[in-house]
C-alpha cells in the first residue's frame, strides 16, 4: 500500500507567530530552516519575527533577530555564500515592497540591502543562476496598479539590483519559475492584472524561457492546455518540469497537470490527473525523484486541502498519501537532505467560511522503505 511509508507528526511545539504566506528556506546545512515574516491573523497585520526549524529536535527556535520590514509573499532563495536573500513582498502599511534582507545562518540575523530593487514587486519569483546571481522576476506593483513584465538580477558580490536587457512577453503576478537542467529558467502561468476602471485580469497560458547568457527573454512556442494562476514548477530528474494545479479562469481549481519539454518547447498534459484539485500549493522533488504536492486551495470544496499525492515520473501517475493534520494554502514546504518533509504555517479555510493563519507544521518522512 502507498500509505505505508508515510505517516505525518506534528512539530513539538508552534512558531513565535500565526504565519501566512512567510518566506522560508532550506539552509546550507540540509537540516535546519528559516521561516520569517508572514501575515498574522491574530495580529492583524504582517510580522517580522522569524523562526529555525530544527530537524534534529522537531522542534522551532524563535530568532532574537528580526525583518527590517514585516512582509508576506515575498521571495526567499538561498545564495551559494549560505545566505538567504528575501525580496519584496507585501506589508499591510506600505503596500508592494522594493526592498531586499539578507539571513545569515552564521549570526542568525537579518541585514536590509542598501540598495533596492528597481520596483516593489509581490507575488514574483526569485530563482538561483548558475553564476551565483539571482534573477527576479514579473510580480505586483500596487503602486502603479498593474503586473509587470520586467526582471532584475541580484549580483551577490555587489549586493546590488540591474534591470535584465530584456523583459517577459506578458506581466504577470502569481507565477512560478523552475531552473532548468541547461541554465536557462522557465517562466510560466500566473495572472495578468490592471487595476481601474478598464481594469483587467487575465489568467495566463504562456510561458517564457530566460536565457542567462543574453540576459533576454523568449516567448515560448506552444501555451499550456488552460491559464494557471499559482501553479507550481518542479525540475524532473529526465530535464522536463512538471507544472501542476493552478487556478483557472473560471475561479476553479485545476485537476491535471502539465509537463514540460525544453527541447521541444511544449507542453503535454500528464496522463494522469491529479487526485485533488489545489493552487497556492506546494510541490517539491524528493530523494526518490517523485514529486510531493501538499496542501491548497480546492474550489471544489471552498476551503484549504490537506491531501497529498505524489507524482511519479516514470508512470505519469499521481499516488494518494496520508493527509497532513492540517489544511492549508501558502504555507512554508521544505525537503531535508535525508528525504524528511515539513510543512508549515500557510491559511486554513473551511467550508464554513472559518479563516486563520497557522502557527503549527508537520513533518512526514518521504523515502520508499
Amino acid at each position: 500500500m502507498a500509505h505505508a511509508d508515510w505517516s505525518w507528526t506534528q512539530v513539538d511545539n508552534k512558531m513565535s507567530d500565526q504565519r501566512w504566506a512567510p518566506s522560508y528556506a532550506l539552509l546550507a546545512d540540509g537540516k535546519s530552516c528559516v521561516i520569517a515574516g508572514g501575515y498574522s491573523f491574530d495580529r492583524h497585520r504582517c510580522v517580522a519575527s522569524a523562526d529555525l526549524y530544527d530537524e534534529s529536535s522537531n522542534h522551532f527556535i524563535k530568532l532574537s533577530s528580526r525583518l527590517a520590514t514585516p512582509r508576506d509573499f515575498a521571495a526567499a532563495i538561498l545564495l551559494n555564500s549560505g545566505e538567504v536573500l528575501m525580496t519584496g513582498g507585501f506589508n499591510d502599511v506600505l503596500g508592494s515592497l522594493n526592498s531586499a534582507e539578507l539571513y545569515n545562518p552564521v549570526t542568525r540575523t537579518f541585514t536590509q540591502i542598501i540598495e533596492h530593487m528597481a520596483a516593489p514587486r509581490e507575488l514574483h519569483t526569485a530563482t538561483l543562476l548558475p553564476d551565483g546571481d539571482v534573477l527576479v522576476a514579473g510580480g505586483l506593483n500596487l503602486w502603479n496598479r498593474r503586473t509587470q513584465s520586467s526582471a532584475e538580477l541580484y549580483n551577490t558580490l555587489s549586493q546590488t539590483f540591474t534591470h535584465t536587457r530584456g523583459e517577459m512577453s506578458d506581466d504577470r503576478f502569481g507565477h512560478a519559475a523552475c531552473l532548468m537542467a541547461d541554465g536557462r529558467v522557465l517562466v510560466v502561468g500566473g495572472t495578468s492584472v490592471l487595476f481601474g476602471r478598464n481594469g483587467y485580469a487575465h489568467v495566463l497560458a504562456s510561458a517564457d524561457i530566460y536565457n542567462p547568457a543574453t540576459e533576454t527573454f523568449s516567448r515560448v512556442r506552444s501555451e499550456m492546455a488552460v491559464g494557471r494562476d499559482r501553479p507550481t514548477a518542479t525540475l524532473l530528474p529526465d530535464g522536463k518540469v512538471l507544472v501542476a494545479g493552478g487556478q483557472g479562469s473560471d475561479g476553479a481549481s485545476i485537476g491535471f497537470s502539465e509537463i514540460f519539454d525544453p527541447v521541444t518547447e511544449t507542453f503535454s498534459k500528464v496522463i494522469s490527473n491529479q487526485l485533488t484539485p489545489r493552487m497556492a500549493h506546494c510541490a517539491s522533488i524528493l530523494p526518490n525523484n517523485k514529486v510531493i504536492l501538499t496542501g491548497g486551495w480546492s474550489a471544489p470544496a471552498h476551503a484549504t486541502t490537506s491531501s497529498v499525492e505524489e507524482f511519479d515520473p516514470a508512470t505519469q501517475s499521481f499516488i494518494d498519501q496520508p493527509p497532513m493534520p492540517f489544511s492549508c494554502h501558502d504555507a512554508a514546504q521544505v525537503v531535508f537532505s535525508d528525504g524528511k518533509v515539513l510543512v508549515a504555517g500557510g491559511k486554513t479555510v473551511k467550508s464554513n467560511g472559518y479563516a486563520s493563519a497557522l502557527d503549527i507544521g508537520a513533518t512526514t518522512r518521504a523515502t520508499e522503505k
